[in-house]
């Protein structure tokens, strides 16, 4: 199974998670380092010698990893493991582009005190992804072969304050009719932009520039909407007239003030 091609999966049943898993595992024809596995219910507590029903079973979710997947997660584990870190990787999808090639597989990266492995504002996580990527002897941003690392989904959230940034800042260009640049971004965070205006008839998006370089800028598609509604913040807040976020108070063409990476 080539790396751009799904990943096979089952859904199964047992009295124990454990034995949910061994059932997928036999179903598969795979071994315990080749699959992805999601617990998607854990079994409901019965008295002794009552029956187990369908209901109070654990169920899980099984998915065979193609061969670049699970050699990557393997390096990432003995690399962790000469670190002195203990850790667990879980492998999954990123989110697709919609039209575009199919999503690189993404190892998720969880247990205690992984802090150091973020770094400040991300910095060392993306230099682990480097290197893993480099282990792997593929480091292009464009490849289907290419790994992307999260740590305690702290790119999980990074993305969802990129979203919020993203609808906040179109709704600003659609009130205002004009264009907006942002600083520039690493390339999964303007991803996320461009992923999250890309079903807006209001406004279009474009990345300019070169790395390390390259910034978002947020286009009109018609003319200025004043009376649109500025957008609240997440926990219902007014939206602020300056600072908002990274953007400065500003609009138009000019560059916003840096706003927070972590």
């Amino acid at each position: 199974m080539s790396a751009a091609e799904e990943w096979a999966s089952v859904e199964t049943s047992g009295q124990t998670v454990e034995e949910a898993i061994s059932t997928a595992l036999a179903e598969l024809g795979a071994g315990p380092d080749e699959v992805s596995i999601e617990v998607l219910s854990r079994p409901a507590r019965v008295l002794p010698g009552e029956r187990v029903s369908g209901a109070a079973e654990a169920r899980v979710k099984v998915s065979k990893l193609d061969e670049h997947t699970a050699k990557a997660r393997t390096t990432l584990a003995e690399l962790l493991e000469r670190m002195g870190i203990d850790a667990r990787i879980a492998a999954r999808r990123a989110t697709a582009t919609p039209g575009g090639p199919t999503a690189p597989p993404l190892l998720d990266v969880s247990g205690d005190d992984l802090g150091l492995l973020i770094g400040w504002r991300g910095e060392t996580l993306r230099a682990l992804q480097t290197v893993v990527n480099l282990m792997m002897g593929d480091n292009e941003i464009g490849s289907g072969r290419r790994v992307i690392l999260d740590v305690e989904r702290y790119r999980a959230r990074r993305e969802e304050q990129v979203r919020e940034l993203a609808l906040r800042l179109a709704n600003r260009v659609k009130r205002t009719g004009q264009r907006y640049t942002l600083d520039p971004m690493h390339a999964y965070e303007r991803r996320t932009i461009h992923l999250t205006l890309a079903d807006d008839p209001g406004v279009r998006t474009e990345s300019s520039g070169t790395e390390p370089a390259r910034r978002v800028v947020i286009h009109a598609t018609g003319p200025a909407q004043p009376d649109l509604p500025e957008l609240p913040d997440r926990v219902g807040r007014p939206p602020q007239r300056s600072g908002g976020f990274g953007d400065g108070g500003r609009g138009g063409d000019r560059r916003p003030s840096r706003w927070q990476r972590g």
